[in-house]
């Protein structure tokens, strides 16, 4: 792998910046190692990085650029299904009394009736789930909830 001059600059630049993310510090480590004619094993011991790393950051480089391979990774997985307004909708569900008949809710409960009230399209019990992890609640433990002792 080849490096300009200032490819070579740019990538010091970025490893030196306090702004600039560790992971992106280290991409650009490794693309600077590679340019030194290391091999992928050898950027890996030195870098920490995983064999796997090496060789996106390398192939990403060789396809897209310094920029892309520094800068435009983007972790893949599933897109989020729900945007902050839906989850705070459903957060704001689960602190609400449960419908009738029900003594708390659960996460397929409020799957149901987040969907059949209308605050989202579709959902399903494990990112209902997940929301309420991510938030810090657990409706459905009632120890949870402080209750004086006049309501027992």
């Amino acid at each position: 792998m080849r490096l300009t001059a200032s490819q070579r600059r740019e990538l010091s630049r970025i490893q030196r910046d306090p702004r600039v993310d560790a992971l992106s510090a280290r991409r650009a480590r490794i693309i600077e190692l590679l340019g030194d004619g290391l091999g992928q094993q050898q950027v890996q011991s030195s870098t920490g990085a995983g064999i796997a790393t090496v060789g996106r950051t390398r192939r990403r480089f060789l396809e897209a650029g310094l920029e892309a391979s520094v800068y435009g990774y983007r972790a893949p997985g599933v897109p989020r299904l729900l945007d902050a307004g839906e989850e705070a909708r459903i957060v704001a569900l689960a602190c609400s009394e449960p419908p009738d008949g029900r003594v708390k809710w659960t996460t397929e409960l409020l799957a149901e009736h987040a969907v059949s009230r209308g605050l989202v399209e579709r959902v399903g019990r494990e990112t209902v789930r997940m929301v309420l992890k991510n938030h810090g609640s657990k409706p459905w433990r009632e120890k949870n909830v402080v209750r004086s002792r006049a309501h027992r």
